[in-house]
């Protein structure tokens, strides 16, 4: 099996094309030559090379790459190859002023002079700088609006996945070792229960409960009910529950 030698978009790029042959003829004054790609890179990039070379270079480069239609897309990847010094000064740039990760900026890069390539014309004689400086402006707008993001949780994929379990048909709630049970059933809904379901009750009301319930059981649910008190009054009476045997 083998192994990808690099986990950098921009070196794999290198790779393909650093020992390649321009696959079109340049025209000099001596007439059409093809050029190894490291020989063209430096025409395009050095400070003494032929103006009129570099246009020429460019025009091809962008010309062959616009009527490239094959699937492997050897003239449009030449077109970025002969790019990517330029490129390579912009994500420095870029990498000193934000931390952005430099394998997203490489592929941002890549698909910007992709979409930029195609627009370009190759006739005119600044292709080439209007083919960087429309990929290096599009990158800058790109690291702006990537530096303004903030990193959320997926809300959409947590609730996809907590909606995915299945909720038990009813869920039964016995934190009270006192005899009271509480059993909770989900709504009638897809969704069902979103958290779990949990009742508190001061001790006070909780023991009014308790008394509620003795008096029922005793047939004195009429009488507490007549002797309860809906608001703030006189005391008119006491009444105390006990069990049978208890010392008074």
């Amino acid at each position: 099996m083998g192994l990808i030698p690099y986990n950098r978009v921009f070196d794999v790029l290198e790779h393909r094309f650093r020992l390649a042959e321009l696959p079109f003829p340049v025209i000099t004054a001596e007439g059409p030559i093809r050029l190894s790609a490291l020989a063209t890179r430096r025409v395009l990039y050095g400070r003494s090379s032929d103006p009129r070379l570099r246009e020429e270079i460019w025009r091809e480069a962008i010309d062959a790459a616009q009527r490239d239609t094959g699937t492997a897309g050897t003239e449009r990847l030449l077109a970025l190859w002969l790019a990517l010094p330029a490129m390579r000064r912009t994500l420095y740039r870029i990498a000193i002023r934000w931390p952005i990760d430099r394998r997203e900026l490489e592929s941002e890069s890549l698909l910007a002079g992709l979409t930029v390539l195609a627009d370009v014309d190759p006739r005119s004689q600044e292709g080439g700088r209007e083919l960087l400086r429309l990929t290096t402006n599009r990158l800058w707008a790109f690291a702006r609006a990537r530096t303004q993001e903030r990193p959320v949780a997926d809300v959409g994929a947590l609730a996809a996945a907590h909606l995915s379990v299945e909720s038990p048909a009813e869920s039964p709630v016995g934190d009270w070792h006192d005899g009271w049970e509480l059993r909770v059933s989900p709504p009638a809904r897809p969704d069902g229960l979103s958290a779990t379901v949990r009742f508190s009750v001061a001790p006070d009301r909780l023991e009014s409960f308790r008394l509620g319930e003795l008096a029922g059981h005793f047939g004195l649910g009429e009488v507490v009910h007549r002797a309860r008190r809906p608001s703030e009054g006189s005391r008119i009476g006491t009444l105390s529950l006990r069990p049978a045997g208890a010392r008074r």
